[in-house]
């Protein structure tokens, strides 16, 4: 899939506002002019809630029951003996995932924030983390897009914690705000303050300022980004007309082209390009996409050729 990888700190704001710190601070892994240039910045400032997020209507009905012949090899696992399939390494991990992540957004919270009642099984593959915003929660987002069709009860139950969770979310946004929230107005207003940063990187010459203007681009696409894959997982009803989609494919295609040191590359590279595969992912779940596609010969033709300007799997 699109990453939506491990954070680094950061702190810009949307547009041309956050271009002036966009090369402070952050663990990047290039160095340039003595800046780092930060290819996962955390989530805005203003979006991240005071308290942890919580919550209440976690479906445990639901759950996917692991099976006792399961827990012996996995005890047997762990030291070293007998051999498992792929498939059964990765279940065991979804059940670690589900278990992580409902403690993570369990009601049972202490006072302390950063302390968490203890979850039943001690000895889990996945973290359990403080979720103050979705991007907390990553690695299952990360995820997703992954898991095969053998394990669809899994992949169903994960998707649905995660959708309860970023419902609890926007409303708690929307109480802070004043006013409803919405992922779909956040990436479209992201993708646009990158795109228009992006039309006048051309007349930027001073090498200090494109770094600068360059890093900008780039975390207002990387929220955008992130903002629209909460849309669909949120299930959020899309405007017919809101050509997200068409945005975000331009907005990963253009961080690809951005080098590990922070130079704009003619070309992107294929390695940072997510597949084929992983944009259908976005496709399918995006109903505006899905709909207009069935009716649309020319707008057919346009989602087909985006798809082929991305690697095939």
């Amino acid at each position: 899939m699109v990453s939506v990888a491990a954070s680094s700190i950061f702190s810009g704001n949307r547009g041309a506002g956050g271009m002036g710190d966009a090369g402070n601070g952050g663990a990047g892994r290039g160095v340039v002019t003595g800046k780092y240039f930060n290819f996962k910045p955390l989530p805005p400032p203003a979006d991240i809630l005071g308290n942890p997020l919580v919550v209440p209507n976690l479906p445990t009905h639901k759950l996917p029951k692991e099976t006792f012949g399961s827990r012996v090899k996995r005890f047997f696992a762990r030291m070293n003996l007998g051999s498992q399939s792929a498939e059964t390494r990765l279940r065991w991990k979804l059940y670690d995932t589900i278990q992580a992540t409902m403690a993570s957004l369990s009601p049972s919270v202490t006072l302390v924030a950063e302390k968490r009642v203890p979850v039943k099984q001690k000895k889990l593959s996945v973290p359990v983390v403080v979720v103050r915003h979705p991007y907390h929660l990553r690695h299952v987002f990360e995820m997703l897009p992954n898991i095969p069709d053998g394990l669809a009860a899994e992949r169903r139950f994960i998707e649905l914690l995660i959708t309860r969770a970023l419902k609890r979310y926007g409303e708690q946004m929307s109480l802070i705000k004043g006013s409803p929230f919405s992922f779909e107005h956040e990436a479209r207003e992201y993708f646009f303050a990158g795109f228009r940063l992006e039309k006048q990187i051309k007349k930027v010459n001073s090498p200090d300022e494109r770094f600068a203007a360059l890093q900008a681009i780039h975390t207002n696409y990387f929220h955008g980004r992130n903002y629209y894959y909460f849309a669909l997982l949120r299930r959020e009803k899309l405007a017919p007309d809101n050509k997200l989609f068409m945005l975000f494919a331009r907005a990963v295609y253009f961080m690809a082209r951005i080098d590990w040191n922070g130079e704009l590359l003619e070309k992107p590279n294929p390695r940072a390009l997510p597949s084929r595969d992983d944009m259908l992912f976005f496709v399918e779940r995006d109903k505006s996409v899905v709909t207009r596609y069935r009716t649309d010969q020319d707008f057919q033709r346009q989602v087909k050729a985006v798809l082929e300007a991305f690697p095939a799997s």
